[in-house]
């Protein structure tokens, strides 16, 4: 008798695909490199920013039970296009 196949779209992903979208989540969950903060409001205004577009394809991606690789890959671009996008200090958020 054999075990079934564990459903899960995640043990069919490469791991590079994995280790890209985790890359991409962590860059934006992380302000160390966004330069001085002088206005910690301005600084949780841009954490707040960066959190929803990391939660949003995070959200896509479950949503999607059939996702892929891919699919990884390019919501981890689709993150990091995005975190360009951004100011690059809290200063610049309003």
């Amino acid at each position: 008798m054999s075990a079934a196949p564990d459903p899960s779209p995640a043990t069919d992903l490469g791991d590079s695909a994995i280790r890209h979208l985790l890359s991409a989540v962590q860059q934006a969950l992380d302000l160390s490199g966004v330069g001085p903060v002088r206005d910690e409001l301005a600084c949780l205004r841009l954490l707040e920013l960066r959190t929803r577009i990391a939660v949003a394809s995070i959200a896509r991606l479950i949503a999607d039970p059939h996702s892929d690789a891919l699919d990884y890959m390019s919501e981890g671009d689709h993150i990091l296009h995005q975190l360009a996008d951004l100011p690059s200090a809290p200063s610049g958020v309003r």
